[in-house]
């Protein structure tokens, strides 16, 4: 499948993929520098690599973003999808589905840029270790953390797609389980979540009928010192004392404000969520993500 016609498939799930993705791909298919191409050809090789088997490693990842420019890296990311789409439909996955999951490409680096996103993130959903079932995502399954060694957990992430309507993540949540098993060849106890929606506080500012609250209470949550141990994507919870971290701040100014901590200080609110979660910074209080739990109906 050409360069050419994965950016078409794109953009028919994510209409961003034109404006955003293929002026990076094309300026580096006309790239010439000999170590840029090299560069852009180890990342390849890197990600065919991972489809279907695991996390990219991150020091390959860094050490190729940082020989190459961000078209470079949004090229060797394209380039893969196709291997990664064939991958998920031998795995029981619809070729419509495959592609939504790889238009989280396109949509993250239209919202926060490849670096403000994370070549890590990127990869994996590029390479099949994040799957899109619906409303919702679905991370490669780990450790659950807060449980005995050995439970598994699928982490969930919520991909910027309007509202967080309950009805549909109870659809996602149903229909993920058969999806993720046969995609992953593995099954897993738990759903894990780590997020900054998942503050208790959040249910204060915006009330318990809240989609987003809604949400937040399909989770039990870890204690800060447990949440360390597991792979869900704990990004540094906890702290080593066992208190929550302030970590939710970064996350609501880039996830809610779309700004750095330091400007979402002096940012005027727009609607309900931003002014009560500054209502809170405020006071000299601060945000925590928290890690939590939710058993898997069979």
């Amino acid at each position: 499948m050409s360069t050419s016609t994965v950016l078409d498939r794109l953009q028919a799930v994510e209409s961003r993929t034109d404006a955003v993705l293929r002026p990076m791909v094309d300026a580096a298919s006309a790239a010439s520098d000999p170590h840029g191409l090299e560069a852009r050809c180890a990342l390849v090789a890197t990600l065919a690599a991972a489809v279907g088997a695991g996390p990219v490693p991150e020091a390959a990842l860094d050490s190729s973003a940082a020989a190459g420019s961000d078209p470079l890296v949004a090229a060797a990311l394209v380039e893969v999808m196709p291997t990664t789409v064939e991958w998920m439909i031998g795995r029981g996955v619809s070729e419509s589905d495959a592609w939504r999951s790889m238009a989280d490409v396109p949509r993250k680096i239209a919202t926060y840029g490849l670096r403000g996103t994370g070549a890590d993130w990127l990869a994996a959903v590029a390479t099949g270790s994040v799957v899109t079932v619906g409303r919702l995502q679905f991370e490669r399954p780990g450790q659950a953390p807060g449980r005995p060694d050995g439970e598994q957990g699928w982490g969930v992430h919520i991909p910027e797609l309007g509202p967080l309507d309950p009805d549909a993540c109870d659809a996602a949540f149903t229909a993920a389980p058969a999806v993720l098993e046969q995609l992953w060849g593995a099954r897993a106890r738990w759903w894990t979540c780590d997020s900054w929606l998942l503050d208790p506080r959040l249910t204060d500012v915006l009330g318990p009928r809240a989609n987003l609250v809604r949400f937040a209470d399909r989770f039990t949550l870890v204690p800060p010192a447990a949440a360390s141990h597991g792979s869900a994507s704990t990004d540094g919870s906890a702290s080593t004392d066992g208190s929550a971290s302030t970590d939710g701040d970064a996350s609501i100014a880039k996830f809610v404000f779309g700004t750095s901590v330091s400007d979402m200080r002096t940012a005027e609110p727009v609607g309900r969520l931003q002014a009560g979660l500054r209502a809170i910074l405020d006071t000299g209080e601060h945000w925590s993500e928290r890690v939590g739990t939710a058993p898997v109906r069979s």
